[in-house]
């Protein structure tokens, strides 16, 4: 929803970062799969290969330093991956408050930002049964 908002560097690591969150729960799901290559496709990197799933903490490092909008973007957006089998895992959860940590967050603040990508999941559910 606001990837192209980041810059090029922005967006790879971001990448990196979904994937690395999608296995934090032990597998790859269908639906996260969906979400990370809709992820790609926002990005407008298709074909992109990843290249660093052994180097999150200096992806964290960098990502760090962009700025508070760039962060709250990629917050809402690994979200969005974490949330899209419905729940948030422990190891999940973990990760998050890692990368709030990181990012210099404060858990209200991630709290916030992960409620608002619940109700827009729900809006969006709601709209494809209004549809359907």
């Amino acid at each position: 929803m606001f990837l192209s908002e980041l810059n090029i560097g922005e967006k790879k690591n971001f990448l990196e970062l979904a994937h690395y969150s999608m296995g934090l729960n032990g597998e790859h799901k269908d639906v996260e799969s969906m979400v990370f290559n809709s992820f790609v496709h926002e990005c407008d990197l298709p074909g992109y290969k990843l290249q660093k799933q052994d180097k999150i903490e200096s992806i964290l490092k960098v990502l760090s330093k962009s700025s508070d909008k760039h962060k709250k973007i990629l917050v809402i957006e690994l979200y969005g991956i974490l949330l899209a089998d419905g729940e948030v895992c422990a190891s999940e959860a973990d990760f998050m408050e890692q990368l709030a940590d990181e990012f210099g967050f404060d858990k209200k603040q991630v709290a916030e930002l992960q409620s608002w990508v619940e109700q827009m999941n729900s809006l969006v559910e709601k709209g494809y049964d209004l549809v359907n």
